[in-house]
């Protein structure tokens, strides 16, 4: 017995060394209340599709991507499933969750490529709450900003459709103090809700959690709850602005951490690096891609020249936090409101 169990184990962990004849089992194990569930033609199928498909096509299933990636270390690791009952060793797999895996394989069509790529486009969400598609062509006005311990700066953008997004507002507010009472950031926060220009939807990035500062400074700490606190009442204020355009339900989105900064290629290891190259290369050059379709031509921006002013007569700070509103609105309008193919493959590398 003992040895019979030992060249078991062997035999599992390298399969492909060993010279043997390998058949698919197409008996159903009872583990899965076969035979009743799957006939041989449909278990052929299913472990056919698990062992051939890749990972994006088996996404079109009724399956996480998470689980789908043990799929693939095990096929790279040990090859084929040779039997339905076997994915059942994979961590995260049940009998529940793989009955429904395998009955939407039996109950899809396998050449419709078009609900594949439905499905697949469905993974990415960009913002806190979800964007919904709904209202992209609804958007004519977004504002961005950037909120730091020592600038909030915004830039209002136009959306017109089938046009270049056009850059109409670009502003700074200095915060005169980075411990400031409650009372004078209240007072900070009016004089900056009067600055901002009203648009129909308002995104900032989403802020890391306020928490103690390594090695317990309470300077430090307090540093970083000043910021929590301004992000929080000034995106209160905007949301609670009266609404121009009603089709809009919610105002205020939360784009997700550094995802700006690693559309533009700014992000390298786990920071985020000055940006302003790429602003300058989108005031100077207007960057844009080289076709012609509908999304692509809203992905481009216009720049009037008294903003490009604006931009340099700044200090080097201010500059930074300036560029990253810009990169910010950017990001949301490629992203979000256009779904420019190049911008969403970029994310995906």
């Amino acid at each position: 017995m003992f040895a019979l169990l030992y060249s078991t184990r062997i035999y599992r962990n390298v399969p492909f060394r060993l010279n043997v004849t390998r058949s698919f089992n197409v008996k159903s194990s009872t583990k899965l209340g076969f035979p009743c569930s799957y006939t041989d033609e449909e278990t052929r199928k299913i472990l056919a599709t698990i062992n051939e498909q890749g990972v994006e096509q088996l996404y079109k299933y009724d399956i996480s991507k998470s689980r789908l990636k043990r799929i693939e270390v095990w096929r790279k690791k040990f090859g084929k499933f040779m039997s339905l009952d076997q994915v059942l060793e994979l961590d995260g797999f049940g009998i529940t969750i793989l009955r429904r895996f395998y009955d939407s394989i039996i109950n899809s069509s396998k050449d419709n490529v078009e609900i594949a790529s439905k499905v697949i486009k469905k993974d990415p969400s960009f913002t806190s709450p979800v964007f919904p598609v709904s209202l992209a062509t609804k958007v004519k006005s977004c504002v961005s900003l950037y909120i730091g311990l020592d600038f909030v700066t915004w830039a209002k953008f136009d959306i017109i459709q089938k046009t270049p997004t056009v850059l109409t507002g670009w502003n700074s507010f200095a915060i005169p103090d980075r411990k400031l009472h409650i009372s004078d950031l209240i007072r900070v926060v009016s004089q900056i809700n009067q600055l901002i220009p009203k648009a129909d939807v308002y995104v900032v990035e989403n802020p890391a959690v306020a928490q103690m500062a390594i090695g317990g400074s309470a300077i430090k700490t307090n540093i970083n709850v000043q910021k929590s606190q301004l992000i929080a009442m000034i995106m209160v204020i905007l949301t609670n602005r009266t609404k121009e355009n009603t089709d809009i339900p919610e105002n205020v989105f939360f784009l997700k951490q550094y995802i700006s900064a690693r559309l533009f290629g700014i992000y390298v290891g786990n920071e985020r690096v000055s940006c302003e190259n790429v602003v300058r290369s989108l005031l100077e050059r207007q960057i844009g891609l080289s076709e012609d379709s509908i999304n692509q031509i809203q992905s481009k921006l216009t720049v009037p020249s008294g903003l490009k002013v604006l931009y340099e007569e700044n200090q080097d700070a201010e500059r930074e936090f300036l560029g990253q509103s810009l990169l910010l609105g950017l990001t949301f309008v490629r992203l979000c409101i256009v779904e420019c193919k190049d911008s969403l493959n970029t994310l995906k590398k």
